[in-house]
Formats: structure tokens, C-alpha cells, sequence
């Protein structure tokens, strides 16, 4: 066969796969070796090399019988058979090579056969981010080197990006402690950068693959030779990552359960806080005594508006809230493919929202009391021919209550909120005008005069007899002129107008005795 000219490059790129090649053979225990350059093509000629680095790979096993020491055409070529068929057992993809690109040892066909091995052997397994072979290991590279300055990730190839030192260096800061120091090396030359990576592989059981020259004295770095080397990188260093990922596995599947158990103890602290309050509540309203006075009945009475207005809503929120809280829960379990959490019996939802439904009976209960309690004090009122001595006990207490500063007498605001307890309710305009006929030139109320008010008040006794008495003085009420009403205002005239027009035969004296009951 007809000498052949090697460029630099090829020589280059057959050093290291030699090299590689090599590194093989010699952890599976074998002496043999490739030569370099020239001698790369010849060196596989009898196929000897080629069936120990097969099964020194994939564990192919050899031939029983083979030429180790074949001489002649013949006994080469039968060889160069059995290793093409490990090569085939193997599965590994040649592009077009056949028995006599071996015996001739075809320079650029060996080179493509090494090459095609190192991208099954080295390659073809790399898988990040569903990224495979050369993506994938080129991802790796740039996720590893992306938090190193002069490199930052932007790795886009395997040839002129390498050629400074920065990334070869930043692979191996990253994955070894005190091996090498990236940024006291940073300004130091490619030619530093490289032996101290290479170096520090060496000691790591990656031999000098590729020689600091192959990336400093050439414009462009054999990109094959580069992902030889890398890969080996990748297979010591990736060990790393799989346990750090293992790690980090452990850590997310450790911090998601310390959230679920955070959130299942709110839940139970919440939920303890709130079923407290129903039931705090549902007792409180069961045991309460019955208003004994009118003026406990409207103390009760807005007491427990204030209640159902201000108090009540915030706990219903906070019902519907850990409610809620239990489905995050229940939800984060089932997408993370979690057992469902089983709230025991103490904290089971079905009990806080029958605590809900208890209370509203509690309080129906209770507003029914006060109520019916208001009604037997009004029909003991309407009973009384004049003030009884526990009315006025009555009276006397709602202006202690309502006397707020404890003053002995009551401003404007005490006086409106004591007429309210005792059931004297008026607008605005009618109780300012109260207001300015009862109080002192000091603005005050006096107990007495209080009292005083409230017993002519209450005992003022109206019948329809009397009104019609009063009618009477006026005009004639079966059939009022207009001259009747004068003097009363247009609210008090449209007034007994619509009492008239709903009175049962649109009378006077019919829509006036309506008002009290009587036929």
C-alpha cells in the first residue's frame, strides 16, 4: 500500500484515540498497545487489537482459536472476521468499514473505526436533560462551567472554546476540592491552565488523553480529540452528580414532607382553636339566664348583634379557611403521589362544620329566649294601671348602666342609649327635640328627672275613646273636614290619611279603634 502524507491534525487526533484505546487495554490487563501517527493504521492489521478492545468493552468474549501471532495474509484475514464479528456482537455502527480497510491498515478508515467506538462506548450513553450524545455532553459542560468567570457556560463547541485552558480547569475545580484553584490560576496562561487540569485527571485515573500543544499550537483544536477526553471527564465526574442528585432527591423528597407535616400541624392547631370557640360559644349561649328586665333584654339584645356582625363572621372565615387548608393538603399529597393524610378523630372536618350548625341552634335558642322574655315583660307592662316598684328598679338600673362616667347624671349620648334600653325608640329630629326640653343648662340629665320622664311616659294612658274624644273637639270625625287638621304637619296629615284608606269601611273611628285592637 502506497505511503500516505499525515496532516498535523491527524496525527494529533491519533494520538488520542491511540491513547484511549490503550487506557482500555491496559485496565483489562492486556500489554498491547497502539502505535501513533503512521504506525496507528498498521496496528491493527491482524485483528488482535481489535478483539481484545471488544471484549476489554463490552465483555464480548474472544475467539478460542485465533492467529496471535499471524503472519500471513490468510491467517490475518481470519482473524479481521472474528473481530468484525465481535465488533457486530457488540452493535456498534461502522460506516462502510470491511476486512481489508484492517489488513491494509487504512489510516482514515481505522481513525473512523476508533471514533465510531469511542461515540458508542463513551457517548452514545451521555443523557442530560433528554439531551443525548454530543448535546447532551456539551449541556453539561456549559450547566458545570456556567458560575465560572471567562467561562460562564457559553461552551458552544469542541475546539476553539477549549483552547485557553478556562473550561478544562472549571470541569475539574467544580467536581475536586484543592486539586486545582480556578481563580488564582485565572490569569495564568492557557499553557498553565492545561497541564493543571490535565495533571489533576492524571492523578484521577484519566491519562493525558490529549498534550497541552494539541490546544495551544493549532488554530483549531481536533474537535474529536476534545470530546474523547471530555467524555472520560464526564464518566469520572458524573459519578459525583448521580449521588448529588440522589441528595438532592433525598432533600426535595425531606423538605416536602417537613412542609406537609408544618401544614398538618396548623391544621390541627387551627382546627383545636376553632372547634375551642364553637363550642366555647354554644356553651356560653346555653347557660345564659333569661333577660329579667326590659332593659336586660335590649342590653342582650344588641350584644348579640355585635356578636353575629363583628365576632361571629371572622370564625366562620376561619372555618372556611382550614377547610380549605385540609384540600391544599389532601391536593399536594396527590399530585406528589403521596398517601393521603387521615385526620383523626379529634380533628375530623365533619365535626367542625356540625360545631358550625350546633352553634346556629345555640343561638336560635337563645335570641328565642330573649324574646319571648321581652314579650312577657310587655304584656306585664301593659298590665299595670300605674308604675310598679320593680319598673322602676328598672329604670333606675338602666341609668346606672348607661351612665357610663359614672357621673350621677347622663349627656346627650347616655340619655339616647338609656331611652333605647328601655325601650323608647325615636328618629333623629323626635329625639332632639326630647332632648332640648329635658336637659339642664349644663347639658345634663338628673336621675330623678329621668325617672320622672319615663313614669309619665309610661303611664299616659291612650284609649281609642279618648282620641276620638279629642277628634271631636276638632270637627266632626264621621266626617272630617280639612279644617280638622290644621295646625299638624303634611308627615302627620299623609299619615291618618293612609290609616283611613285602610281602615276596614275607610271610617275615622274604625281606622282609630284598629289601633288598639278593638271593633
Amino acid at each position: 500500500m502506497a505511503e500516505v502524507k499525515l496532516e498535523d491534525w491527524q496525527v494529533r487526533q491519533s494520538k488520542t484515540f491511540a491513547k484511549w484505546v490503550n487506557m482500555y487495554l491496559s485496565r483489562k490487563g492486556f500489554e498491547d498497545t497502539v502505535g501513533m501517527g503512521e504506525e496507528f493504521g498498521p496496528s491493527w492489521d491482524d485483528g488482535v487489537k481489535l478483539m481484545k478492545l471488544m471484549y476489554a468493552l463490552y465483555d464480548v468474549k474472544m475467539p478460542k482459536r485465533y492467529k496471535k501471532d499471524a503472519k500471513t495474509r490468510v491467517h490475518k484475514l481470519d482473524n479481521v472476521n472474528q473481530a468484525l464479528k465481535m465488533l457486530n456482537t457488540a452493535e456498534v455502527k461502522t460506516t462502510n468499514l470491511k476486512q481489508v480497510n484492517l489488513l491494509d491498515g487504512d489510516f482514515r478508515m481505522m481513525c473512523g473505526m476508533v471514533w465510531n467506538i469511542i461515540l458508542d462506548y463513551n457517548i452514545k450513553g451521555i443523557s442530560v436533560e433528554d439531551k443525548n450524545a454530543k448535546t447532551g455532553l456539551l449541556l453539561w459542560c456549559q450547566k458545570k462551567t456556567k458560575d465560572y468567570k471567562g467561562v460562564n457556560g457559553d461552551i458552544k463547541n469542541f475546539h476553539k472554546d477549549w483552547k485557553n485552558g478556562n473550561a478544562f480547569l472549571a470541569l475539574v475545580d467544580k467536581h475536586t476540592t484543592g486539586e486545582v484553584d480556578y481563580d488564582a490560576m485565572y490569569d495564568s496562561s492557557p499553557e498553565e491552565k492545561l497541564d493543571a487540569a490535565f495533571t489533576a485527571c492524571e492523578k484521577l485515573g484519566i491519562p493525558r488523553l490529549l498534550e497541552v500543544e494539541d490546544l495551544t499550537e493549532v488554530d483549531r483544536p481536533d474537535d474529536k480529540g476534545v470530546m474523547t477526553y471530555v467524555s472520560e471527564m464526564f464518566k469520572l465526574f458524573s459519578k459525583e452528580d448521580i449521588k448529588e442528585n440522589a441528595r438532592d432527591h433525598i432533600c426535595r423528597f425531606l423538605n416536602f414532607q417537613r412542609r406537609m407535616d408544618l401544614k398538618i400541624g396548623d391544621y390541627n392547631a387551627r382546627f383545636d382553636e376553632c372547634i375551642g370557640w364553637f363550642n366555647g360559644k354554644q356553651e356560653e349561649f346555653a347557660n345564659t339566664e333569661a333577660p329579667a328586665t326590659q332593659t336586660d333584654c335590649n342590653i342582650a339584645s344588641d350584644s348579640f348583634k355585635t356578636y353575629i356582625v363583628e365576632e361571629k363572621p371572622s370564625k366562620l372565615a376561619e372555618v372556611i379557611e382550614i377547610l380549605d387548608l385540609l384540600s391544599e393538603i389532601q391536593g399536594e399529597l396527590k399530585v406528589n403521589h403521596r398517601v393521603a393524610y387521615k385526620p383523626d378523630e379529634d380533628h375530623n372536618p365533619d365535626t367542625l362544620q356540625q360545631a358550625v350548625l350546633d352553634l346556629g341552634v345555640s343561638e336560635n335558642n337563645y335570641i328565642n329566649e330573649v324574646r319571648t322574655a321581652r314579650e312577657g315583660l310587655l304584656e306585664a307592662m301593659e298590665s299595670d294601671d300605674g308604675v310598679s316598684a320593680e319598673r322602676l328598679a328598672e329604670w333606675e338600673k338602666a341609668f346606672e348602666v348607661f351612665d357610663a362616667d359614672k357621673s350621677g347624671h347622663l349627656n346627650k349620648d347616655e340619655y339616647k342609649a338609656a331611652l333605647s334600653g328601655v325601650g323608647v325608640a325615636m328618629d333623629e329630629a323626635d329625639f332632639d327635640a326630647n332632648w332640648s326640653s329635658m336637659c339642664s343648662e349644663d347639658g345634663f340629665i338628673e336621675k330623678q328627672h329621668f325617672i320622672d320622664y319615663l313614669t309619665a311616659f309610661f303611664t299616659t294612658s291612650d284609649t281609642a275613646d279618648s282620641i276620638m274624644k279629642s277628634l271631636q273637639v276638632l270637627g266632626d270625625p264621621a266626617a272630617p273636614s280639612d279644617d280638622m287638621w290644621t295646625g299638624m304637619s303634611d308627615e302627620d296629615k299623609e299619615y291618618l290619611a293612609n290609616m283611613i284608606s285602610n281602615a276596614e269601611d275607610g271610617s275615622l273611628a274604625n281606622a282609630i279603634a284598629a289601633t288598639f285592637g278593638s271593633d
